[in-house]
């Protein structure tokens, strides 16, 4: 395998760190990563319809596995005058063994790494052989895995690694994301009517606490819990009540929402979730209904984010991403646990993401092409706490380990049987 110095991967996150990409915003980088991509000996470095950042490199004759390793482009939005001086946002500082900037965590250090690593095969020979495309995705901080789904569509793989921080483990599986909006309805009338009317507001309380009082999740051994958390609570424009003019604070409001984050496990649907929802609310639709015969039933609905990619094409989507779960016996687990440990001289766990990542589109493109066998783990550098925080950092000792790691897999899962 072709030698990179370390010191070049180094230098070429920090330029991808310079970028400010914001969800949309990343068509500086995409193009600044094809320079890089045909630099590093990729005989083809693109990007697809959506935006995304696509290398292709071919390993002996090409017959044999097509692996995909992918890492989102984007980041959330990072301001300058909360940072420490010594470490800006778009710098790509190195401090005390660590490479710091937005991005540098979650998740540009790992992507610059996956590119370099997949960059070392040019050219190897002996008993590998195959094709290898690293993708670099937009717009995930907002719809994990819609935009990367159509790299998957032209790209087909058999296997596919997220690199998103897995603390050194392999992981194996990742819970998904529903964003749900409840909106509770009352009776816009004068405060001074206490609770002779319908409060929305109240209502909402008491959905809250329904949750907190009697949901139980189930356990997955690899996924954990499935977490329902109220994460925003508002009296919308032209709800009526407030104190800031939107209906006067004398009145009491006639509509409430609430948003929920919910994290979900393997088997949980669209329509599912919302049943779950349902069902755990009854009890105060029940005493509602028996309290107030003008009573209306609270609506149930996903959040929905509109965005355009840099390209210019429009999302419109749910708040809605499934989980998914590799088993560890599946050959992409069995061969990259064996290639690691061999690399690392270790004994690697293996482990679950408890964030949302582009293994999603995984699910879906399952869903679209059920005949086609496709496979996804995640392993990155760093740990999911590091992830849009002030001072984001990441140590460059695991992105050395992860290189290595990268390679061993790579190798692994294209060694001829």
């Amino acid at each position: 395998m072709k030698t990179v110095p370390f010191e070049d991967v180094v230098a070429c996150i920090q330029e991808c760190i310079s970028f400010p990409t914001l969800s949309g915003q990343e068509e500086a980088l995409v193009k600044h990563l094809i320079k890089v991509g045909s630099r590093l000996g990729f005989p083809r470095a693109r990007s697809d319809r959506m935006g995304n950042f696509i290398a292709e490199m071919v390993v002996g004759s090409g017959e044999g596995p097509t692996v995909l390793l992918t890492g989102h482009l984007d980041t959330v939005s990072a301001k300058a005058s909360e940072w420490d001086p010594g470490t800006p946002p778009f710098a790509g500082s190195v401090v005390n063994g660590r490479l710091c900037g937005r991005g540098a965590s979650d998740m540009k250090a790992s992507f610059g790494v996956m590119l370099h690593a997949v960059a070392s095969l040019a050219g190897i020979g002996g008993p590998f052989s195959g094709r290898v495309y690293v993708v670099g995705s937009v717009v995930e901080e907002l719809f994990e895995g819609v935009c990367f789904l159509e790299a998957l569509k032209e790209i087909k793989p058999d296997y596919v690694i997220v690199g998103e921080a897995s603390a050194g483990k392999l992981n194996i599986g990742q819970r998904g994301r529903a964003e749900i909006v409840i909106t509770s309805f009352g009776q816009p009338q004068h405060a001074s009517t206490g609770r002779k009317v319908i409060n929305a507001i109240e209502q909402i309380a008491y959905i809250i606490d329904a949750f907190h009082v009697w949901y139980r999740s189930q356990a997955d051994e690899t996924l954990g819990k499935r977490n329902i958390v109220p994460t925003d609570i508002k009296v919308p424009v032209g709800g009526g009540g407030g104190l800031d003019g939107r209906g006067g604070n004398s009145t009491v409001p006639n509509r409430v929402e609430l948003s929920y984050d919910i994290r979900t496990l393997v088997g949980d649907t669209e329509e599912s979730i919302i049943l779950l929802v349902r069902e755990n609310i009854d009890r105060v639709v029940q005493n509602a209904r028996k309290r107030y015969p003008q009573f209306k039933v609270p609506s149930i609905q996903y959040s929905s984010e509109r965005a355009v990619t840099w390209t210019g094409e429009p999302i419109v989507a749910k708040k809605y991403a499934p989980a998914w779960k590799t088993s560890r016996k599946s050959e992409l687990v069995t061969r990259a646990l064996a290639g690691l440990e061999k690399a690392l001289k270790r004994k690697v766990q293996t482990g679950s993401y408890g964030f949302c990542t582009d293994g999603s589109g995984v699910v879906r493109y399952r869903d679209l092409f059920p005949d086609r066998k496709i496979e996804v783990i995640g392993y990155g550098p760093g740990s999911e706490e590091n992830a849009h925080t002030v001072n984001e950092s990441i140590a460059l000792d695991e992105l050395r380990e992860s290189y290595a790691g990268y390679q061993a897999i790579l190798l692994e899962l294209l060694k001829k049987a």
